[in-house]
């Protein structure tokens, strides 16, 4: 189990990873939109980025303390990810469309939900000691 004085250097490493990932979701959803896509395409596309980014260093760095080589935190990680992505989409839209909230604006409230979603499923159900970075 991780110790408790450990945990503020995790969640300073988790929220380092969130700040990249989210820089590189946010490029590529603004730039997706520009581009004229839907915004619900722009977040996922961003989304996926971001993901792919956060799972690298999330494995190899941020919850580092198990096997680097398992490849079964995969599926928990991307369900996680996804349940934090599909919210984030519902919440950009909603602000947007129902509530007439600046795209960028909208994007932060989702990226919260997502960040704090992604926290707690990462760390107790994909990179848990015992779970499924375990094998």
């Amino acid at each position: 189990m991780l110790a408790v004085r450990s945990l503020p250097a995790e969640i300073v490493r988790f929220v380092v990873v969130g700040v990249l990932s989210n820089i590189l979701n946010f490029v590529v959803y603004v730039l997706v939109h520009w581009a004229g896509g839907a915004l619900a395409v722009a977040s996922a596309a961003g989304y996926v980025v971001g993901m792919g980014t956060s799972y690298h260093f999330g494995k190899s760095w941020v919850f580092a303390g198990g096997s680097a080589k398992s490849h079964g935190a995969v599926f928990p990680f991307v369900l996680v990810y996804a349940v934090g992505g599909a919210g984030m989409t519902g919440i950009i839209e909603a602000m947007d469309r129902m509530l007439g909230i600046d795209y960028r604006l909208s994007w932060l409230a989702g990226a919260a939900y997502a960040a704090a979603n992604n926290y707690l499923g990462s760390k107790w159900l994909v990179f848990r000691e015992g779970g499924a970075r375990g094998g």
